[in-house]
């Protein structure tokens, strides 16, 4: 592995988005606008499975994204039974769902309207996980990754270019195929055009997960020391592997208490942005918002201020929507 991390670059886009901010914090969606008091999401259908399931299991919603429309989110409900993904505006707990998976356990959402698909992340055998993607109606799901691999995090290029973002690292197994360790998460690129695949970010020394692609030239994404390959079962090693950011029956509940380091990447070179940070989004505006064991705190580009937003804490994903 070379001493400098091998970066590639993307385009930028300039279309505005509102204020409205979407935090998953303990298996439930928070909505508010800055200014504003958060509200929570309703889910009929949540509500519904937790009773049905109440003596069983816990129902949760383990990842929420942007909608189809404005104003819309779409999120994913695991339960007993597997996960089902819906859409509604929050607000008039009017549900739509989109997918039913039996036995299926998805996370990691992210929707692209001008891809007109959603992508996730898809748990499989063995401690592996696979990228996803369905259409913007539910249907036609199918994996697009494959491999004795932890592939978590995918986020569409912006402007429809039907490529993909995401993050991977391999699994290092002993002849009985035990899970003894993991190799660092880099960051890789899909294209759909030729299927291929290539690295962006990878570094010895850290992990590099969650990005967030704005442009050609410029990408956002958590960065972490890499601890090596830990001993233990194909749980241990995918429960290390995301820990206190991603949630979930498809990978590990978080375990507040470390966050990451968030960085901008250019053409020259990686940017400290944010320390101890758990989750974070970025607007096409340039604005960041993120969250931390403090609160949610928004990074102005203009400005290049802090701003506190709310005082929810140790949000477990969030999204910046319109």
């Amino acid at each position: 592995m070379p001493n400098r991390p091998e970066c590639f670059f993307f385009e930028l886009t300039s279309p505005e988005m509102a204020d409205m901010i979407a935090c998953l914090h303990h298996g439930k969606v928070e909505v508010f606008s800055t200014g504003d008091a958060a509200q929570p999401l309703a889910s009929p259908s949540l509500q519904q499975l937790a009773v049905v399931h109440e003596r069983h299991a816990n129902p949760r919603i383990v990842s929420v994204t942007r909608g189809r429309t404005s104003a819309e989110l779409c999120y994913a409900v695991d339960s007993r039974g597997g996960t089902n993904v819906f859409a509604q505006v929050p607000g008039t707990g009017r549900e739509q769902q989109l997918f039913h998976g039996a036995d299926t356990r998805l996370s990691d959402l992210d929707f692209s309207p001008a891809d007109e698909a959603l992508a996730c992340t898809v748990a499989g055998d063995r401690g592996t996980s696979a990228i996803g993607v369905l259409s913007d109606d539910g249907k036609g799901m199918r994996t697009v990754t494959e491999g004795d691999v932890i592939d978590r995090a995918p986020r569409w290029m912006p402007g429809g270019r039907a490529e993909i973002v995401y993050s991977s690292a391999g699994i290092g197994r002993t002849k009985a195929g035990k899970a003894v360790g993991r190799a660092p998460f880099a960051l890789h690129r899909l294209r759909f055009s030729d299927s291929s695949v290539e690295v962006l970010m990878s570094d010895a020394q850290y992990d590099y997960v969650a990005a967030v692609p704005l442009s050609d030239g410029l990408l956002y994404a958590l960065r972490r020391d890499y601890e090596g390959a830990p001993q233990g079962s194909a749980f241990a090693v995918v429960s290390r592997a995301f820990r206190g950011l991603f949630s979930g029956n498809a990978g590990p509940r978080p375990v507040f208490g470390r966050g990451h380091d968030l960085v901008r990447i250019t053409p020259k070179g990686s940017e400290l942005v944010a320390r101890d940070v758990l989750a974070f989004d970025v607007a096409n505006s340039g604005d960041v918002v993120y969250s931390s064991q403090r609160g949610l705190f928004r990074i102005s580009a203009r400005q290049a201020s802090l701003q506190p937003l709310a005082s929810l804490e140790s949000v477990e994903q969030l999204v910046i929507y319109w």
